[in-house]
């Protein structure tokens, strides 16, 4: 019946909104059109980790209290910040520094757009060769909007210039109220300072669709190099060691481990991508003249509907 016994998977839900399903269709078909004219693919994400390491596993039983056991002496958290593609890691692009926090929850408070924008700007871009497609999620510090668009949260003066910006007449006797609901007629096309940043250096963007990480190899580098510091993170947990330790958790990601990444996402992708072409395709109309002897020029054909790839006709 087409079942498998495994780990269940709450984004499944998510993943099919009709927004996330337009945005992995434009990915799919962006993707496999850059890779056919030969473009060069970098993939970046953030990740983090323990000094001490990180527990995946731990002994439990039926209660339910037994499940929610942490471990509280798991060491200062450190946010890292790379990309790589099919030549391995970009040299001299890592970012590496430790957490003010140990909260998961406050892992987008530590890494700033100002942070990104400065590594985009300062390390990544002067070290790749164009032209390259950067690969990347739509994380907030990513998308930081070149022009903003006006909210309840803006100042009168601030939504009056942003009308006379845009050439929209208003009077100051104008309230506040009214002025918010000009700005809601006029359209601004989202624009990432980042993506002109990259586009300004002769590179382009491909933006993963929400809730797609596994479209990003680098999450598959990232598993490799927590196993490798889990193993070896040894006694000494200073700032040193701990960067000493992570160092050559990346290090000992090779080139070949990096082409194996990619080659197993773009295996996902394509099949993606095949899919999507089949319930394309299957939205089709056989024509039938049911009249075929008739004379009559104003015999209109019928459109026999064919079953979609859910039984549904189509």
């Amino acid at each position: 019946m087409g079942f498998e016994w495994k780990k269940t998977d709450n984004r499944r839900s998510l993943m099919e909104r009709n927004d996330i399903v337009i945005a992995r269709s434009d990915f799919l078909m962006e993707y496999m059109k850059l890779k056919a004219e030969g473009y060069e693919f970098v993939f970046l994400d953030e990740t983090w980790f323990y000094s001490k390491g990180y527990a995946s596993r731990s002994w439990q039983d039926k209660n339910k209290e037994s499940c929610s056991s942490k471990n509280l002496d798991e060491g200062k958290r450190y946010i890292v910040l790379h990309a790589g593609g099919t030549n391995g890691f970009i040299e001299d692009a890592e970012l590496l520094f430790p957490s003010k926090t140990k909260e998961v929850d406050e892992y987008h408070g530590t890494m700033t757009a100002e942070m990104f924008q400065k590594w985009m700007k300062e390390m990544l871009l002067p070290r790749l060769a164009e032209p390259s497609v950067i690969v990347m999620d739509n994380a907030p510090v990513h998308s930081v909007l070149k022009v903003k668009r006006p909210s309840s949260k803006w100042r009168k003066g601030d939504l009056q210039q942003f009308l006379t910006e845009h050439n929209i007449p208003f009077r100051l006797e104008h309230t506040f109220k009214s002025l918010l609901l000009k700005t809601s007629e006029i359209v601004v096309q989202k624009r990432y300072v980042v993506d002109e940043m990259i586009q300004e250096a002769g590179h382009s963007v491909l933006r993963l669709p929400p809730y797609h990480c596994h479209y990003n190899p680098i999450e598959l580098v990232w598993s490799q190099c927590k196993r490798y510091y889990n193993r070896h993170r040894g006694t000494t947990f200073d700032h040193q060691a701990v960067t000493r330790k992570w160092r050559q958790a990346l290090n000992q990601v090779s080139v070949e481990n990096w082409k194996n990444y990619v080659a197993h996402t773009e295996k996902i992708i394509e099949e993606d991508w095949r899919v999507e072409v089949r319930h394309d395709a299957s939205e089709i109309s056989v024509i039938v003249n049911i009249q075929e002897d008739s004379d009559d020029d104003d015999d209109v054909p019928l459109a026999v509907p064919i079953p979609g790839p859910s039984g549904v006709s189509t």
